[in-house]
């Protein structure tokens, strides 16, 4: 993926080109692993969901590769980013099926599926927010849709699988799963703005992310309704 470079400090000009070298390197390294990472528990999520509707295995690597790649696919959309970033990277299917063959071969693991899935998305959900938030930095996006763009990365691939499925949206339930994401992409981005490194920002951030999903998972906690209730209403 396309990594958005930090500028060398205002008061350093001449810092030696190994260091510059170096430090892209490491962003590069940080970024491609969160991307590996993030498509593998996605996929796995996508696998279970698939695993637990009887499909067959061509149908649950479909669907695991649709979730992997579903939400940064409609990021690039909005973003006019083409073609899409899984086109230009031959590695996105392949570990998308290593994510559905994992998941196909841990089922016996699992004492249920549905809570491994439940947290294989809460992984996933922690590292494309981030994903997407450096992605539309990349392309030149304003922090707040930066932020957005994050949250669509790390949900709409799950709200299509879940579609797809015809399952219960976790991106539709009254629990902190939206809310998580954004707080991802604002935590990355307000890291980057305080001088903090990409490198550095988007591990912490994703563990930010990850930890507000888990509490959330942990302790049912849901975000205020604000509607009133239906009575007689049409």
């Amino acid at each position: 993926m396309e990594v958005k470079r930090t500028p060398a400090p205002a008061n350093f000009p001449f810092a030696p080109a190994e260091s510059a070298i170096s430090a892209g390197m490491d962003t590069e390294a940080v970024f491609a692993a969160l991307n590996v990472f993030g498509l593998f528990v996605f996929a796995i999520s996508g696998a279970l969901t698939a695993l637990r509707n009887d499909l067959d295995i061509l149908s649950v690597m479909m669907t695991a590769f649709i979730t992997g790649v579903g939400g940064g696919t409609i990021r690039d959309v909005l973003l006019g980013e083409f073609p899409v970033w899984w086109i230009r990277d031959a590695d996105a299917v392949a570990i998308c099926i290593a994510g559905a063959v994992a998941a196909m071969a841990a089922q016996p693991v699992f004492a249920s599926r549905l809570k491994a899935l439940i947290w294989a998305d809460a992984l996933g959900l922690a590292v494309f927010s981030i994903l997407g938030a450096q992605a539309a930095l990349a392309s030149g996006a304003p922090t707040f849709i930066a932020i957005f763009m994050g949250g669509v990365s790390a949900t709409f691939g799950g709200l299509i699988r879940d579609v797809l499925l015809n399952e219960p949206s976790l991106f539709m339930k009254q629990d902190v799963y939206v809310t998580a994401a954004l707080a991802g992409g604002g935590v990355y981005v307000a890291l980057l703005e305080i001088g903090v490194s990409e490198a550095a920002a988007a591990p912490v951030a994703a563990v930010v992310a990850f930890l507000i999903r888990a509490a959330a998972i942990l302790f049912n906690i849901s975000v205020p309704k604000v509607g009133r209730p239906r009575r007689n209403e049409l």
